[in-house]
């Protein structure tokens, strides 16, 4: 409290409110309610609402951020809690880790477990998406011989762990490298990874949506056809949780990761793990820190967050970022994010040097989309427009990615960016592709 009357004092017309973002969900609230008589679709359009969600942020408006497919800023709620738990530890670091602030975590576990569709037992709260699915990755049961199944679209991360693996322990990796940039159809997809699948397959690793081209993936049917072979399914939800309206059901998994610092919002250093429950005890977590002696220590979710001594403040704050997200609701986020990437990507579709190597269908993707400009190359056009207009993009790159058809500029717009910000992007591309870049650049 002397540290708020402090503030208070010194802020003057600021207000404390805007300062520690007390006034973010009430607002929130206030403009979803007002526009609870919209579909999904008609609220993505009302930029009242959306103005709210925009002012939540504490981003800087000199830069233009199209960068969130890799880590997302907090909304201005998440920060200052992030900051509290901070400075409480420092108090008596011993006591108000363990004693006071460990506990608070099974809070946001529960909020993790209501949004994604499963159990709080069943959620571990880890550090991002490669934390998350290295641990079923290396700790899953696997013999020589036996198989794990992945495509050349899955996260580069994941390819070092698995070939690490077969290095040491002699196990087969299978890699399916035939999948269409631009599939006619989910089906296609379902038939590539069912063709896939040998007597060998123990594990799949599915992307949801990749980070190249934000490609859905058919999740839901391939784990059928793996469960009805007694295969076990791993999906990597990095680029889709809190981006597109889904719950564990809907997808069918038996394991999940993801980071929660991406759509969620969630501070920098946050992921999820699920785990079915019956299957926690078949997964060895890598960092044993805790005395296996303590009562059915194998069978619980926590082991996956047992690293030994970590600051909790981060992890603490997800309840701000679920409480944010949940104030706009999944449908609606999705719909925007979906209604922001068509705005931008449909415009600058009709340039006829433009391609893209993401489908705009809506059951194809949602926030992501990657395009380049024949005659210009992308790494200095993103030197271009950051250097020049202060924007910021993703250089997708075909030999680190290990999909080398897809090469080009990634763009991921968030709920905060503007279509003012977008219109601005819009027109220095427009401008490039018909004029090329600036010979200084």
């Amino acid at each position: 409290m002397q540290r708020r009357n402090f503030l208070k004092t010194m802020t003057g017309a600021i207000g404390t409110a805007a300062l520690f973002g007390d006034d973010v969900l009430p607002k929130i609230q206030a403009a979803t309610e007002r526009t609870a008589n919209l579909s999904p679709q008609e609220a993505a359009l009302d930029e009242s609402l959306w103005r709210e969600v925009q002012n939540a942020f504490s981003v800087n408006r000199n830069i233009i951020n199209l960068d969130n497919g890799n880590v997302c800023p907090s909304p201005r709620n998440v920060t200052e809690a992030m900051i509290r738990y901070t400075w409480q530890i420092q108090d008596a670091p011993g006591y108000m880790l363990w004693e006071v602030l460990e506990p608070l975590l099974a809070t946001a576990r529960v909020g993790l477990a209501k949004l994604f569709g499963c159990e709080a037992e069943e959620i571990a709260i880890v550090r991002n998406a490669t934390e998350a699915l290295d641990a079923v990755l290396l700790g899953t049961d696997l013999r020589p011989g036996d198989e794990i199944l992945m495509s050349m679209r899955d996260y580069w991360a994941m390819h070092d762990a698995v070939d690490r693996r077969a290095r040491r322990e002699g196990i087969a990796v299978k890699k399916i490298g035939n999948l269409p940039v631009l599939p006619k159809s989910m089906d296609e997809l379902v038939e590539i990874y069912e063709r896939a699948i040998t007597p060998k397959t123990r594990l799949i690793l599915v992307t949801h949506p990749t980070h190249q081209n934000g490609q859905l993936f058919p999740v839901r049917q391939i784990c059928e056809i793996a469960h009805r072979k007694e295969i076990e399914v791993l999906v990597d939800g990095a680029q889709s949780f809190a981006h597109i309206d889904y719950k564990q059901l809907d997808l069918g998994c038996d394991y999940f990761g993801t980071s929660l610092h991406k759509w969620l919002c969630a501070p920098i250093g946050t992921g999820m793990l699920y785990i079915r429950k019956d299957k926690i005890s078949k997964v060895q977590q890598l960092v044993p820190a805790t005395s296996t002696r303590v009562k059915n220590y194998n069978e619980r979710i926590y082991k996956f967050e047992d690293s030994g001594t970590r600051s909790v403040a981060a992890a603490l704050a997800i309840t701000q970022a679920l409480a944010f997200h949940n104030s706009i609701g999944s449908k609606r986020k999705e719909e925007r994010l979906r209604y922001l990437t068509h705005y931008w990507a449909e415009r600058i579709r009709k340039l006829p040097n433009a391609r893209f190597f993401t489908s705009l269908k809506p059951e194809m993707s949602c926030g992501l989309a990657t395009f380049d400009l024949s005659g210009v190359e992308s790494i200095p056009l993103i030197l271009y427009l950051w250097q020049q207009h202060r924007i910021v993009t993703q250089y997708i790159s075909g030999s680190r990615n290990r999909v080398p058809e897809i090469k080009g500029i990634r763009v991921t717009p968030n709920v905060y960016t503007t279509l003012d910000e977008l219109d601005y992007f819009c027109e220095v591309i427009e401008k490039v592709a018909k004029q090329g870049l600036p010979k200084s650049a």
